[in-house]
C-alpha cells in the first residue's frame, strides 16, 4: 500500500480577524492563493498519482481546495476527517508563532491552553492512517492535510535530530523525509507492507 501525504502551502494570508482567538477559524477558512490553485491542478494531473484509489481530507479550505481536482480527474469522492485538520495552536499569550513551533520541535509533548501537543496531532492522524492501512494492502491513498500534522505522523516512525541551525529533521532509511525548509508543496511517499511502514520519499513536483 501506498499512503501520499499532501500539503498545500499557497494560500491567502490577507484574512483579518478582530479576535486572535479566530486564528484556528482562519486557518480552516483561508483559500488557497492564485498560485495555490495552479499548484493543485498540477498535482492533480502528475503522473505519480495515477491509479489513486481513496482520497482523504482535512476540513480545511487549502485542503479540500486542493484535494477536488484530484477527485475530479479521478471520478472519486472526497473523504473528510476533521482528525486530519492542522495542529491546534491555542492561546499564544505573549509568544509568537515562532517561537511555539520551536519550543514544541524540541519538545513533543509542549502545548499551549486549549492547544495540541505534536504528539497528540501524531496520535490522531495515525488513528486515520491505520483505518486506511489495514482496508486493503493494495490500494493508493491521498491524504490531504497540512505540514505540521504530517510532522506529527513522521516523528512517530522516523529518526529524529537537529541541523546545525537546531532545527528539526527526520530521516527514514537514511534519507532526510521532513526539514524546516519552507515549501510551496509537501507531498511525503510511505509504503506499507504488511501493514507497517517499509520506506518514506519526499516526492517533488
Amino acid at each position: 500500500m501506498e499512503v501520499y501525504l499532501i500539503s498545500n502551502n499557497l494560500y491567502e494570508n490577507n484574512l483579518s480577524f478582530t479576535d486572535l482567538k479566530d486564528i484556528e477559524l482562519k486557518k480552516l477558512t483561508r483559500p488557497l492563493s492564485i498560485e495555490g490553485e495552479n499548484l493543485a491542478k498540477a498535482i492533480a494531473i502528475n503522473e505519480e498519482f495515477n491509479g489513486v484509489s481513496l482520497i482523504y481530507s482535512s476540513l480545511a479550505s487549502s485542503s479540500l481546495g486542493t484535494a477536488k481536482y484530484l477527485a475530479e480527474r479521478l471520478n472519486k469522492k472526497i473523504m473528510v476527517d476533521e482528525r486530519l485538520n492542522d495542529c491546534k495552536i491555542g492561546e499564544l499569550g505573549n509568544k509568537n508563532l515562532k517561537m511555539v513551533k520551536f519550543m514544541q520541535n524540541h519538545d513533543f509533548n509542549i502545548k499551549l491552553t486549549n492547544g495540541e501537543s505534536l504528539g497528540e496531532v501524531g496520535n490522531r492522524i495515525e488513528k486515520v492512517i491505520n483505518k486506511i492501512v489495514y482496508l486493503d494492502t493494495n490500494y493508493k491513498v491521498a491524504v490531504f492535510t497540512h505540514k505540521r500534522t504530517m510532522l506529527g505522523y513522521l516523528i512517530k516512525y522516523g529518526n529524529n535530530g537537529y541541523n546545525l541551525d537546531d532545527d528539526l529533521i527526520v530521516e527514514f532509511n537514511d534519507k532526510v523525509i521532513y526539514n524546516e525548509t519552507e515549501k510551496d508543496v509537501d507531498i511525503i511517499k510511505i509504503i506499507y507492507e504488511n501493514k507497517k511502514i517499509v520506506d518514506m520519499d519526499v516526492i517533488d513536483l
